[in-house]
């Protein structure tokens, strides 16, 4: 039996995760996720290495939204 993950975990919102950046929160949140999937292997979250592409994709995608505003 697998364990459901938390809503936080699923996807990423910054005002789940309170600091003074979006980096800082991003990181508290990728930190949690990586925690859960080595507590819960086989979870809807997956592995490490796909929290890992996760966090590679958020990042990307701020970026270049980033980059189109100016």
């Amino acid at each position: 039996m697998t364990v459901a993950p938390p809503p936080e975990l699923v996807t990423f919102d910054p005002d789940d995760w309170p600091a003074e950046a979006w980096w800082q929160s991003f990181e508290l949140w990728g930190d949690a996720r990586m925690a859960f999937v080595k507590q819960h292997p086989g979870s809807e979250l997956g592995s490490a290495l796909d929290v890992l592409r996760e966090k590679r994709r958020i990042r990307e995608q701020r970026r270049r939204s980033q980059w189109e505003a100016g």
